[in-house]
């Protein structure tokens, strides 16, 4: 689907250079060691991408993309495959640039584009350059170092206690903050961004300690996984938490249902709920019963506004990386003027304020898409990449319900969305093509070699 012919020879495995650069692209993107150009200080503090980035992974991306053109130039075994372009994920790209004719501050639309830019170069390098098993598990094994490092920065920060409340650290380019209340945000800066970024990586690694036999990968998995899991309820993201949770459930009952969840699975489970237990009561105390300081209640009179705002202007938006200055005569109107004021936290309502109906539509077949991906790898007999289709998945669902009450317009959260959703799309490839070399399929294909060495007239012919 979406798809079109083209050559490139897609059985290569990545070189080590492409390996190299893939894994430092896609790990620094939770560590954010990057640089904002012709920054706007009022508007970052209003939830808005306030300047040009320029980040490690985007120097990867250049290296990445140069390598395989080069390759692709000089490569003299070229074989045909399908291409994924990706057709709702092209047009979300334009409807987000285009947004840029109805913004009152372009520069702030071309700030958000940038970044949707990058994340599609992402989404097409790894759905049409990781064409092998190897490749895959590669890149899955990059997630998991993604989500440990981000543990263990969270576990470091919590450990300093009350001494670390409000504090922010700077080594370099490497930011790190604790909230004043306590929520560690790690590198994130946001404690609700640091929650989703792990939340969003935990169930492929989950996913990968139930299918992994080697006994050496599995105990550095198994302590990931848990990590990953106390690191969130440390960031105390309602959201996030939710989102594992119902992820989690869609994880094991499609597993349960296939007959691949290990024995030990409920004995890790409960192990698991008894070690969060303790975090997960303060979180319940604090952000559930407790007072929240008004965050629940804030969301809803933004999304009232939102939805003034698309009665006003259904069809075009009001530019990408604007909503917060476009709600501004909204926003003093009697009955917020009291209220907290901020970009709209929720990605769908975000997305139509800011792109249109055209945009919105575009990003929900963009979501639709990448479930489909995912939940055809899921049909795999391979049990590893199936098992890793069902957990991106699980994922995306999980992320899109906490999309309802959250911006989800990091540069953070956005590029690793589109890093799922091309891994998704070569899961989909992969486990495609080991699903069409049938038993009766490579039978056709050594008769007709056996034909090819043997018939007079075809080895003239050849």
């Amino acid at each position: 689907m979406f798809a079109v012919a083209s050559s490139q020879n897609a059985a290569t495995r990545l070189s080590w250079l492409e390996r190299g650069a893939l894994a430092i692209g896609i790990w620094e993107i939770p560590l954010q060691l990057d640089k904002y150009l012709f920054f706007r200080l009022d508007d970052s503090e209003l939830g808005a991408v306030a300047g040009l980035n320029i980040s490690l992974t985007t120097g990867a991306l250049v290296l990445l993309y140069v390598h395989w053109m080069v390759g692709g130039a000089i490569d003299r075994q070229r074989g045909s495959y399908q291409v994924i372009w990706g057709l709702p994920m092209m047009a979300y790209v334009a409807f987000v640039g285009l947004s840029m004719l109805t913004a009152n501050v372009v520069p702030l639309a071309f700030f958000d584009w940038f970044i949707v830019i990058q994340a599609y170069a992402l989404f097409f390098y790894l759905a049409n350059r990781l064409s092998s098993r190897y490749d895959i598990v590669f890149c899955a094994g990059v997630l998991a170092v993604m989500l440990l490092t981000q543990s263990a920065l969270v576990f470091g920060l919590a450990a300093l206690g009350e001494r670390g409340f409000g504090q922010r650290y700077e080594y370099g380019p490497l930011a790190m903050v604790v909230w004043d209340d306590g929520r560690v945000a790690g590198t994130l800066i946001s404690a609700v961004v640091c929650g989703a970024v792990m939340a969003f990586l935990w169930l492929p690694v989950v996913a990968m300690t139930l299918t992994v036999l080697s006994s050496r990968c599995w105990w550095w998995l198994s302590a990931t996984s848990l990590a990953g899991l106390l690191a969130v309820m440390l960031t105390q993201t309602r959201g996030a938490i939710l989102s594992m949770l119902v992820g989690g459930v869609m994880l094991g009952i499609a597993m349960y249902a296939r007959g691949w969840l290990p024995k030990w699975t409920m004995g890790a489970a409960l192990v698991a709920a008894l070690i969060g237990g303790y975090p997960l009561v303060g979180v319940v105390r604090d952000r559930v019963l407790g007072d929240d300081n008004g965050s629940a209640e804030s969301r809803m009179h933004l999304s009232r506004i939102a939805l003034e705002m698309i009665q006003d202007r259904p069809l075009f938006g009001f530019g990408a990386g604007n909503s917060h200055l476009a709600a501004l005569p909204y926003a003093n109107q009697s009955m917020y003027r009291a209220e907290w004021y901020y970009t709209i936290h929720s990605k769908y309502l975000l997305t139509w304020v800011e792109t249109g109906l055209g945009g919105l539509i575009a990003f929900l077949f963009v979501l639709a898409t990448a479930l489909m991906y995912a939940l055809k790898a899921w049909r795999s007999e391979d049990r590893v990449l199936a098992s890793l289709g069902l957990a991106i998945a699980a994922s995306l669902v999980g992320s899109m319900l906490h999309m309802f009450v959250d911006l989800f317009n990091s540069r953070a959260q956005v590029q690793l969305l589109w890093v799922f959703i091309g891994l998704a799309a070569a899961l989909y490839r992969v486990t495609s093509l080991a699903g069409s070399s049938s038993p009766a399929t490579i039978r056709d294909a050594r008769v007709r070699a056996w034909s090819l060495q043997h018939s007079p007239v075809l080895t003239r012919d050849v």
